[in-house]
């Protein structure tokens, strides 16, 4: 018996082949107390027509004295399934317009575990672990149900894996490759702020600081300024707005006209033409929105080996998305989802846990799979409310338990996750404790 338990029929939690079955049950099952009362509706009627058709099997008294009326029908192969696999007790609280996909069958009562897609809740996940772990099978296998559920994906990807097989599984899918960027990261969101062409410079810096972690302030400030000067040369200032914002280019254009560049501009120009050698800087003043794509769609970073244009490419990209995001609306229901697959290469983008923190009323569900969650800054955490963590080195595990589980759990969970077997996580999600063990469903369920 378990007081926690909110489900109202027992579950099977001994492995398959032992002699002896246990199962768990909560306080719904206790005849001497009112909790039955406060019981939905269709439940109540549930236990009436069990008992009237003799289904409901003996009744057992513990130790103290109380009498329990166990089901005789719990097996988890004679459950009864919805559409995406769960027990019709694993989601009957779900607010409306909540998408349910499974994260994978927990170990030991074989059910499988819910992950809702909601704008009520909090539809964010962090798969963490070691290569060769699960990640990759575990994101496809998330794909192929949000697929099945009406929610487009839009996978970040860094390497072939997931192209190919998320093709098959899915069917038709739209990548995008670099050949120049199709859009100006310059544009303006909101045209009646007097202050947003500077809010689009400070961005700009961030990105760039992200792109080359070698570079210093001064010279991440550098671009700026000289961004902010784009604007004001095209008309912009805290008075009035331009009409047009300028061209993504003009602000190296800017930094290539001071006379006397000291030694951090030259270097910074160096990493800029490195971009440039590629058609980098050569965008359109427009694109169709990637949101509007009712395919998944997915983002090739691999088509090129520079890992520099790779960060430069996805970091635009993303940008591009999170400024376009704005234009959907508010939404009732997830309709999107942004996977990154490789997400500790992104990891110093500062504009992922505003993105996490804001997107969910935009219908956008994010999630991140990382080899390194130390490297997330600290205020990920905070906007994400659900782990599913695979094997992970000690201090990878010290950095992501530290900031999920309590002090109390820290030690244990640590050790266990550094022992973790392939294909098999801890989920930690919205009002649970405790984390659930799961065994990630195989690409051929």
């Amino acid at each position: 018996f378990c007081p926690e338990y909110a489900g109202h029929y027992p579950v099977r939690i001994s492995p398959n082949g032992w002699s002896m079955k246990v199962y768990i049950f909560g306080a719904s099952r206790l005849e001497s107390t009112g909790f039955r009362n406060l019981l939905p509706p269709h439940i109540g009627t549930d236990i009436a027509r069990e008992k009237s058709q003799g289904l409901s099997g003996k009744s057992l008294t513990t130790s103290d004295g109380l009498r329990i009326q166990q089901r005789a029908t719990i097996d988890l192969d004679d459950a009864r399934l919805n559409t995406v696999g769960f027990t019709e007790h694993g989601s009957e609280h779900f607010p409306d317009n909540t998408r349910t996909i499974s994260v994978g069958i927990e170990l030991y009562s074989e059910s499988s575990v819910p992950w809702p897609l909601t704008v009520k809740g909090n539809p964010h996940l962090l798969v963490a672990g070691l290569p060769g772990m699960g990640k990759t099978t575990c994101l496809l296998n998330l794909c192929r149900q949000m697929v099945a559920v009406g929610i487009q994906p839009l996978v970040f990807s860094y390497h072939h894996d997931i192209d190919s097989q998320l093709e098959k599984l899915v069917g038709p899918i739209r990548f995008v490759d670099f050949d120049g960027l199709g859009f100006n990261p310059l544009s303006v969101i909101d045209h009646e702020s007097p202050t947003a062409y500077l809010d689009v410079a400070g961005s700009m810096r961030d990105i760039f600081s992200a792109i080359f972690p070698d570079l210093g302030d001064l010279q991440c400030e550098s671009i700026r300024t000289a961004i902010k000067d784009s604007f004001i040369e095209a008309g912009w200032n805290m008075s009035r707005q331009g009409s047009q914002e300028p061209r993504f280019r003009r602000f190296i254009e800017i930094l290539r006209s001071d006379p006397k560049p000291d030694r951090g501009l030259q270097t910074l120009l160096l990493r800029l033409a490195e971009l440039e050698d590629y058609g980098f800087f050569e965008s359109g003043m427009s694109c169709e929105s990637l949101w509007s794509s009712d395919s998944p769609i997915v983002i090739r970073m691999h088509s090129t080996q520079n890992e520099t244009l790779q960060r430069a490419f996805s970091s635009l990209v993303f940008y591009g998305l999170y400024k376009q995001m704005f234009g959907r609306g508010i939404q009732d229901r997830i309709t999107h989802a942004l996977v990154f697959d490789e997400a500790h290469r992104a990891a110093g983008l500062k504009l992922i846990p505003t993105m996490a923190k804001e997107c969910r009323k935009y219908g956008i569900s994010l999630v991140l799979a990382s080899q390194e969650a130390r490297d997330f800054n600290i205020s990920i955490f905070s906007a994400i409310a659900n782990y599913l963590v695979l094997r992970l080195t000690e201090t990878d595990a010290k950095a992501l338990v530290r900031n999920v589980a309590t002090a109390r759990q820290e030690r244990a969970l640590i050790d266990r996750i550094k022992q973790m077997e392939r294909f098999k996580a801890l989920y930690f999600c919205e009002g649970k404790l405790r984390p659930v063990a799961v065994s990630l469903h195989p690409l051929d369920d």
